[in-house]
């Protein structure tokens, strides 16, 4: 893997369910709540990874519902993607608003989760 995202690939992110931050979910679809983040949206690239792969080793180290979000839509919003392996997570990497600020904007942060896509819903369900 390299610092290139390629067009067709996805950025999964765990999010918390509905009854543990209400804030992230609105009946039953994502909020922009739960992509705003000061420090920059963490996320896993899927890489050259199958989507079942990438889900499961996500499942393996965080908890709560898995959503998808692909390169195509953070490039529609004019978002950068930082590829950002770490020694335990080769795949981390984050979302920023833009070249000069971490956290995506309130627009930003609506269009991805109207586009983000649910690949995982843990037994629990909404409220």
């Amino acid at each position: 893997m390299n610092e290139v995202f390629g067009k067709e690939e996805l950025l999964l992110r765990a999010v918390y369910p509905q009854t543990k931050r209400p804030d992230f979910w609105d009946n039953g679809h994502l909020t922009s709540a739960a992509l705003k983040d000061s420090k920059g949206l963490s996320v896993d690239r899927t890489g050259n990874r199958s989507l079942y792969d990438s889900v499961e080793y996500i499942k393996n180290h965080l908890n709560g519902f898995i959503v998808s979000i692909t390169v195509k839509a953070c490039d529609s919003v004019q978002a950068e993607l930082a590829y950002l392996p770490s020694e335990k997570n080769p795949f981390h990497s984050e979302i920023h608003g833009s070249k000069t600020e971490l956290e995506l904007s309130d627009v930003q942060a609506f269009l991805l989760s109207r586009q983000a896509r649910i690949e995982f819903e843990p037994e629990y369900t909404f409220g």
